[in-house]
């Protein structure tokens, strides 16, 4: 069982924790994190989703909801160890954003490797994750527009898109 604490439209804290699984009621909001993560040569990390979720066999940003009495940034850190098996300091990711969405808020995250990341190496949450892999920002334009990626991956690099350049580049 997996269990969100709540929050208001303000995110302010509303003392309730939730059910993962359990439809939310009005005006009750979870945190939702995601890592863009860059690869040391500046290639952006994607991860298929597992067949069995929504989005089947899909390729997105890593990420997920934050568990109760975490932060939004012990959450991303989490996450990232959890479906990639990569480490990161919490020190090291920055938060480039955060979404308001219909029953949760999107908080964003880039991390830059330091050395090269190898996908066929890395330890993947089984359910969740099914695959990983390196692509530059016009492979993932590609793959995007024949309909591999989760609809609103895009949509989000692109707003983001001075950051990750920013970490692609330098």
């Amino acid at each position: 069982m997996e269990l969100w604490d709540l929050v208001d439209e303000n995110r302010n804290m509303l003392g309730k924790t939730h059910n993962r699984g359990i439809e939310l009621n009005k005006g009750e909001y979870h945190i939702v994190v995601e890592i863009f993560t860059v690869n040391a040569d500046g290639r952006i990390l994607l991860t298929q989703r597992d067949p069995v979720k929504t989005y089947p066999l899909l390729w997105e940003i890593t990420g997920g909801s934050i568990t109760a009495g975490e932060s939004s940034l012990e959450g991303a850190v989490r996450e990232l160890e959890e479906e990639t098996g990569l480490l990161a300091a919490p020190e090291q990711l920055k938060k480039i954003g955060e979404i308001k969405y219909a029953h949760y808020f999107r908080d964003s995250y880039i991390w830059k490797a330091q050395e090269l990341i190898d996908p066929a190496a890395m330890k993947l949450q089984p359910g969740e994750v099914c695959d990983a892999k390196l692509v530059s920002f016009e492979e993932l334009q590609e793959m995007d527009e024949a309909g591999l990626t989760v609809p609103s991956v895009i949509e989000r690099c692109r707003l983001y898109h001075e950051d990750l350049h920013k970490m692609i580049i330098g």
